[in-house]
């Protein structure tokens, strides 16, 4: 006998049809404030218990990256007499045949049940699906222990799980998409900031500079002007590579983190400079905004370590790191490194570790600052694999 149809007797001194009705009902409206599935599914297990006198049971959410029956929630005294609860494999359990066929099943003896696992003892067992979510499995003792009451109580169980499991589903996706709608808001404060203020203060200069060369017929004031414009090329530069790499990663191919780090090298300015690649690993990046990951750490690691700098790029144990042998990053400013704006060298944009913070971010990749083996900057990239 499993752990979804374990010893039970649902028939003793049940209460009648109507009390259970009401009973389920107002479980129902719990499970309809629930704010997710799993939530659902505990309330779910309550009332399977505590409504249809059903002390063991189970309900299992489908998770379509593995497609396995993922055991989400478990009655009280399942675990105790069975174990922890495992992940069913597609197909070889009868649940699998409810899923799919979107079929309440009810077997009076589950010794007849044909699936890959085995049963001792005597009973009877159903299981009702839970639309694409899942589905929910209970249990007797006695063989034909399941009666028409049951099984139509059951059902409206399984109904109202499903409703409630869509709510559920329809407000976490309505909550990611205010959370992304808040990140784009403030990426559009960011670059409304960048063009009142960052770039307004070189367009200030470079017309200063100006003005000054046609009053005094002196040309010797342009080449100010022209710097100032350059910083402004910069800073469009900037800008549009925050639009751009900031959006979230769709698609994604394996990628040797070291061969693109080459290629990276290979565009940064530094003919005296070392780089070192050690055991790079693959990972699961979208190509190109990963180049531009790594040609703007190196890019940085070469702008304030110097033109002679060493830069390692290597493996962790979830990712990789990118680490140069520099002056390193001061602790108190460790917290500030990756905002907008922040840079130490003189003709910096402050913006290329920004850059960096957020195409880790779109991957879903989790990035940490340390001090790296030689005292200088150390990258780490986690959950790239």
């Amino acid at each position: 006998m499993t752990e979804d149809a374990l010893p039970i007797d649902a028939s003793a001194t049940a209460p009648s049809t109507s009390v259970r009705l009401a009973n389920l009902h107002e479980a129902t409206r719990t499970m309809m404030l629930a704010e997710s599935r799993q939530a659902v599914a505990r309330t779910a297990a309550t009332a399977a218990t505590d409504v249809l006198g059903f002390p063991m049971n189970t309900v299992r959410l489908h998770d379509p990256e593995t497609d396995r029956l993922m055991p989400t929630a478990v009655s009280d005294g399942v675990e105790e007499l069975a174990g922890e609860r495992t992940p069913y494999e597609r197909g070889e359990t009868i649940q699998w045949e409810a899923y799919d066929g979107d079929e309440l099943l009810v077997f009076d003896d589950i010794t007849e049940i044909d699936d890959d696992v085995p049963r001792s003892g005597n009973g009877s067992m159903l299981v009702a699906p839970l639309g694409d979510h899942g589905v929910l499995t209970l249990g007797s003792t006695t063989e034909g222990g399941i009666d028409p009451a049951d099984e139509e109580l059951a059902r409206v169980l399984a109904a109202n799980v499903e409703a409630a499991m869509d709510r559920a589903r329809r407000r976490a996706t309505l909550a990611e998409r205010t959370e992304s709608l808040r990140r784009k808001n403030e990426r559009l404060d960011e670059f409304a900031a960048i063009v009142s203020h960052d770039l307004r203060n070189p367009l200030n200069v470079a017309r200063g500079y100006v003005e000054l060369a046609i009053e005094e017929n002196d040309t010797d004031h342009l080449p100010e002007a022209v710097e100032a414009l350059d910083r402004m090329d910069d800073l469009v530069d900037a800008t549009l590579s925050l639009a751009r790499e900031g959006r979230e990663v769709e698609e994604t191919e394996p990628t040797d983190v070291g061969d693109l780090a080459r290629e990276a090298w290979a565009v940064v300015d530094a003919p005296a400079g070392t780089l070192v690649v050690d055991d790079a690993p693959t990972v699961a990046a979208d190509p190109e905004r990963l180049r531009t990951l790594l040609e703007n750490c190196l890019r940085n690691a070469v702008d304030h370590a110097g033109p002679e700098v060493t830069v390692e790029v290597g493996a962790t144990a979830d990712g990789f790191f990118v680490a140069d042998d520099g002056p390193g990053i001061p602790e108190g400013d460790r917290d500030t490194v990756f905002d907008r704006g922040y840079t130490t060298a003189d003709d910096g944009t402050g913006f290329g570790l920004a850059i960096v913070a957020d195409i880790a971010r779109a991957h879903g990749w989790e990035t940490d600052l340390s001090e790296s083996a030689d005292g200088g900057l150390r990258l780490t990239f986690d959950g790239s694999r």
